[in-house]
């Protein structure tokens, strides 16, 4: 009993309908009837050409002239008809479908509306304001004619306008994107493999004091490229002690986990190195992943009783490293598009503001002022937060922490996928071959100058260290400026 309740409510009309599932990201859904809405406009625009009679003269309006707005009513049957067709076909995400058809009930219920008042009698010039009005409504210029107070169709016409969504330039991801058809060479082929990693340290304490740290103890979260079963378990080993965790629900061919180190772990180096196996559930091969050495820096804590010291990653290979990644535009996967992104990290104590990025290909300038967008990668305190000026008496330190920022810039250009983009203003069609040089300014001081070259099928030049490991980005020429902004480990 729930199902028809639940086509009434979302759908609309669900005569012959059956559920259907997609593939990812769209799901499971509710195929509707097509033919319905061709049968309801097609009755619609019968009743309305009778309502309308003989039209005196043009009714105008902006470019749109029409002697009979039915039509108006014929271009919106086979809108609607392909929308329920390319929802049905898997095309179009349920949530869009459902708005798109919000606005199209909408149009049709106003329509209704002014039709039934158009049987009455009316005057040359009321008849004329009907139809003007009538022909905003089917242009979309407005949702609601002139029905009468507490109807349906005026709690249509008068209710709140949404917004437009405002088009993303973003992927809203943490993780690598591998989609891209600009994917840079991949060792090891496309098997599964470690795709990228993020680590954390939490401190040991002696003897479960609160004074004085003996050492850390990581936890590494890792990207994982490929198709893995929900029975296959990843094991990393830390140097001697292994740990084994599960992989987290898997999408467009990444997959997740969070593994921790052993509590029997202490570790007190300037780095340490992990081995990323899987452990295939349905044979119980293991296959191995990757290995990564992740540095970590370590400061003395003064003014303590006890030997203690803090630690930290070591993100400074981060920042001395810039990258092009490629994005899609918008959420849904397949993307329609793609865009190429800068991407440095930049070392701060303190904050920093106002990032921009300029790029030149062959010395000729191809870009404005492209602004950043700003995330926080980590920290580390490398100074006392403290300052004894004499005895019993101290004074804060300022910016005692070393912060690492990443920033990314999106270029204004769009790579062709599937059909013609949709270009917004300044934008440019992908690529532009030569080669590139791109400077990185903070307030005005250049703190990174990244050069590259980009070849005629839209692929760069590959980096030397590109042939290391899988990446999603593509490894830039580096070269960090001396400037004012950045800030120096201690």
């Amino acid at each position: 009993m729930l199902r028809p309740v639940l086509c009434a409510a979302l759908l609309g009309a669900c005569t012959g309908s059956a559920e259907y599932t997609c593939p990812d990201p769209i799901g499971r859904i509710i195929r509707d009837d097509c033919e319905v809405y061709k049968t309801r406009y097609e009755s619609l625009k019968v009743e309305l050409g009778a309502s309308l009679g003989p039209l005196q003269g043009k009714v105008d309006l902006g470019k749109q002239s029409l002697r009979d707005p039915s039509e108006l009513i014929q271009m919106l049957s086979h809108r609607t008809f392909a929308l329920c067709r390319d929802f049905n076909a898997c095309r179009v995400m349920p949530l869009e479908y459902r708005r798109r058809r919000e606005q199209t009930d909408c149009i049709f219920t106003s329509v209704s509306a002014i039709q039934a008042q158009l049987k009455q009698s009316l005057d040359a010039e009321s008849k004329r304001k009907l139809v003007q009005e009538l022909v905003r409504v089917l242009n979309g210029e407005t949702c609601g004619g002139a029905p009468s107070r507490g109807s349906p169709a005026a709690a249509a016409a008068h209710a709140p306008r949404r917004s437009p969504r405002k088009r993303l330039t973003y992927y809203v991801s943490s993780s690598p994107w591998y989609g891209t058809r600009l994917l840079p060479p991949q060792p090891g082929g496309s098997g599964p493999a470690l795709a990228a990693a993020d680590y954390s340290l939490r401190h040991v304490f002696r003897h479960k004091s609160p004074y004085g740290t003996i050492g850390y103890r990581p936890t590494a979260r890792l990207a994982l490229r490929g198709t893995f079963s929900s029975d296959d378990m990843i094991t990393v080993d830390w140097g001697g002690e292994t740990s084994d965790c599960t992989i987290g629900r898997g999408r467009n061919n990444l997959a997740a986990a969070t593994c921790k180190a052993p509590e029997t772990l202490t570790l007190t180096g300037a780095s340490f190195t992990i081995k990323v196996s899987l452990r295939r559930g349905a044979d119980g091969r293991t296959v191995p992943l990757g290995t990564r050495r992740v540095p970590v820096l370590a400061r003395r804590v003064e003014d303590t009783k006890n030997d203690s010291h803090r630690y930290g990653i070591n993100h400074d290979p981060e920042a001395d490293r810039g990258l092009l990644v490629f994005r899609p535009v918008g959420r849904s996967l397949p993307p329609d598009a793609e865009r190429p992104h800068l991407h440095v990290v930049l070392r701060a104590r303190g904050s920093i503001s106002n990032e921009t990025a300029r790029c030149w290909v062959d010395g000729k300038p191809v870009t404005r002022a492209v602004e950043g967008r700003q995330g926080h990668v980590g920290q580390f305190q490398d100074r006392p937060r403290r300052r004894r000026v004499k005895p019993g008496h101290s004074v804060g330190v300022k910016d005692p922490f070393i912060h690492w920022r990443n920033v990314d810039f999106a270029l204004p250009f769009v790579v062709k996928r599937d059909g013609a983009p949709r270009l917004e203003k300044g934008e440019k069609l992908w690529p532009l071959p030569g080669r590139w040089r791109c400077v990185v300014t903070v307030d005005g001081e250049p703190v990174r100058e990244l050069r590259f070259t980009v070849r005629s099928d839209g692929r760069l030049e590959p980096h030397p260290r590109q042939t290391e490991r899988p990446r999603a980005a593509w490894l830039l020429q580096t070269r960090v400026l001396k400037n004012p902004v950045e800030g120096r480990l201690e």
